[in-house]
């Protein structure tokens, strides 16, 4: 379950996962000052080795209350680990599954992440509120987290980050969440259907800066990508955008967001790429590879593309025949020959 912020839950939220979904952490990560340098850092497994922090402090599901922390005698979970960090500080999670209804980070330069050679699953919600703070290499289901008031809506958004510079990876009000990164993840299987239109992969409602780079968003009831109301800046590269209610959405005052060299197939609700009352400026949607397979024709034309004059478009093109090593078991890497390669997610992030 992957968003950013939800309008029916907060005013500000980007880069959370919506109930109901399975969302792996991969790997992933920044340079110790919590940006993350396109181009700069180690690919595959070896990002999260080195974005990887020392642990100051343990969490173990065999744990106890009356822990101190260390790797000798760990706290039990997430809520007794955070309250024990300090600014700067690491919390590492031993292997294992941690019940919690809300895990809330409020001091900045934090970092969660799974013990070295391990991985933790999280099933709760988690609120980022401090500037830097970092979730890494962990299994997160937040269909575990507190519901909305509404009976309209589910489950409160999960990661949801109120804070700039924080980086979800390999993975209400307050500050916009600017220069967040969303990296190498696999986003899925978020929302209730029929669709609701408000269950979506990642959404990103407030911000500037943002990264969405090298993730496979699939399945998803509604949008895979939504940049609405106040999207600016955001980076949304090589991603695997595949079967969810619709690809990607560009709405409102949303300006200068490229959307590029990305794969976009197969919406089932609406179109691959569409806006919606966009008068934002400065979009662009280039380099991208699309296959539209709605089985509402309306929906398919132009390969399942949208776009009003307010988004600039060049250099995208239409694929044909399967594009997938198999959509059922998940393998979303590129067969080879297919005019769609070199685009999207890489390969290990595409494979199951």
């Amino acid at each position: 379950m992957a968003v950013a912020k939800l309008g029916i839950v907060a005013t500000v939220v980007a880069a959370s996962l919506w109930a109901g979904a399975s969302v792996t952490y991969r790997f992933g990560g920044s340079h110790a000052s919590g940006g993350v340098a396109l181009g700069a850092q180690p690919s595959g497994p070896r990002m999260f080795e080195a974005a990887y922090r020392a642990c100051n402090r343990y969490a173990a599901p065999w744990g106890s209350k009356h822990g101190n922390g260390s790797r000798a005698h760990p706290v039990r979970g997430p809520y007794r680990l955070v309250r024990m960090l300090r600014t700067g500080q690491t919390g590492c999670l031993r292997a294992g599954t941690y019940h919690q209804t809300q895990t809330t980070v409020r001091r900045r330069d934090v970092t969660l992440q799974s013990a070295r050679g391990e991985r933790a699953t999280l099933r709760g919600r988690i609120v980022l509120q401090g500037r830097g703070d970092r979730v890494m290499g962990m299994r997160l289901d937040g269909s575990y987290g507190p519901r909305c008031g509404g009976s309209s809506c589910g489950t409160l958004p999960s990661p949801t980050i109120n804070a700039p510079d924080v980086v979800i990876a390999l993975d209400d009000n307050g500050q916009r969440p600017d220069r967040f990164k969303v990296w190498a993840n696999r986003i899925h299987d978020c929302g209730r259907r029929p669709h609701t239109e408000h269950d979506h992969g990642i959404y990103v409602a407030d911000g500037s800066g943002g990264e969405i780079v090298d993730n496979v968003v699939y399945d998803n009831a509604d949008r895979g990508i939504q940049l609405y109301p106040d999207a600016h800046g955001t980076l949304v590269l090589h991603n695997t955008v595949d079967g969810n209610g619709s690809g990607v959405v560009y709405s409102e005052r949303s300006s200068g967001n490229q959307v590029r060299d990305n794969i976009f197939t197969n919406s089932v609700v609406r179109w691959n790429a569409e806006t919606f009352n966009l008068y934002g400026h400065g979009n662009l949607f280039a380099g991208n590879c699309v296959r539209a397979g709605n089985r509402n024709r309306e929906y398919n034309e132009h390969g399942g593309v949208a776009l009003s004059p307010m988004v600039s478009q060049h250099g995208n093109h239409r694929a044909r025949g399967g594009v997938y090593f198999s959509r059922r078991a998940g393998d979303f890497r590129i067969h080879r020959g297919n005019s769609c390669a070199g685009k999207g997610a890489p390969d290990w992030v595409a494979a199951p």
